[in-house]
């Protein structure tokens, strides 16, 4: 008898190893077909046998009664955010309208109801801006001295446009500037005639 060689021998245990891997999944599938069967057959009950069936019932009802609550949540919160946001838009129409009827010097707004901002907060700042513009506007109009200043300003700016020589017209400058309480320090030699 001839012994087999080491060839021989790495050979068959090869197709060994390969035939049994083929059979043996053969096999494995046979019996997750079966267990999948079985698991259709009983698995309801399994539940029952692992004593988790009464847990998983209150598990389900607790899960309902936790979508149910987000879904109303949510609801709530997106009926309460179109409120909100619809109050906003009127509140911005309303201050836009005002602003281009009154001539604020300022930009139009779009209030946006956001959880990371407060729009109170921010139609109360644009108001006051507002008041203080329209106060500022009222108390200059009325306010004498502001147009007497004005009123100087001009004659003065009047008198500079002249045309007439240097000296009369710095001289008038000067009267009309002492009358708004300012100074015109000119040196006379900056008044004088240059020489022919």
């Amino acid at each position: 008898m001839q012994p087999l060689r080491k060839d021989h021998v790495d050979r068959w245990s090869e197709f060994v190893r390969d035939e049994f891997g083929i059979a043996f999944n053969r096999a494995e599938e046979e019996i997750e077909v079966q267990a999948q069967e079985k698991v259709e057959e009983v698995g309801k009950d399994f539940a029952k046998e692992l004593k988790l069936n009464l847990k998983i019932k209150e598990l389900d009802k607790n899960v309902n009664a936790l979508r149910d609550f987000q879904d109303k949540k949510q609801s709530m919160e997106n009926d309460l955010r179109y409120k909100a946001q619809k109050i906003a838009d009127e509140i911005s129409e309303i201050y836009n309208n005002n602003k281009k009827r009154r001539k604020w010097d300022m930009n139009n707004i779009s209030i946006n109801v956001k959880d990371d901002n407060d729009p109170v907060e921010y139609i109360t700042k644009k108001i006051k801006k507002a008041c203080y513009e329209e106060a500022k506007r009222h108390f200059t109009a009325k306010h004498k001295l502001y147009h007497a200043l004005d009123q100087k300003r001009k004659k003065c700016l009047n008198i500079l446009y002249t045309g007439s020589h240097i000296q009369p017209t710095l001289s008038e400058l000067s009267k009309e500037m002492k009358t708004a309480n300012i100074q015109l320090d000119l040196p006379n030699s900056l008044l004088a005639l240059p020489s022919k």
